[in-house]
């Protein structure tokens, strides 16, 4: 199982992966996760390097590489200081400004999004 946040702030749904608890998928594996239809639904995949937090992708709905605006630099934010709560075992404590909601992704739903990336160059 996968824990991912989706953070909404002025109506843009983030979803945030931090590739220190695993890599992230590419694109056709992105648009897969952020589909309403299939996924999770959100506008933007926010990715965070492992060991590099501050050399922050953002990808758009189709998988491509997006500029990272200042909404997207908040979530990602957000999300560290959430990680770091967590990790020191205190509270998450809720901003007025965001909503945040627990993402968890099962191991088939994982599985689906590294094997689309995989028929893609198969196929391509």
């Amino acid at each position: 199982m996968r824990e991912l946040e989706k953070i909404t702030l002025n109506g843009v749904r983030y979803i945030v992966w931090d590739e220190a608890r695993g890599r992230a998928p590419r694109r056709n594996g992105i648009a897969l996760l952020l589909s309403a239809h299939d996924g999770v639904g959100a506008d933007v995949l926010l990715v965070l390097p492992k060991g590099r937090p501050l050399a922050l992708r953002a990808c758009a709905g189709d998988g491509s590489e997006i500029a990272v605006d200042d909404g997207a630099r908040r979530a990602a934010s957000l999300a560290l200081r959430n990680l770091a709560l967590l990790a020191a075992g205190k509270e998450i404590v809720a901003e007025e400004t965001a909503d945040r909601v627990e993402v968890r992704l099962t191991d088939c739903f994982c599985t689906r999004l590294f094997a689309a990336d995989k028929r893609a160059r198969i196929a391509g």
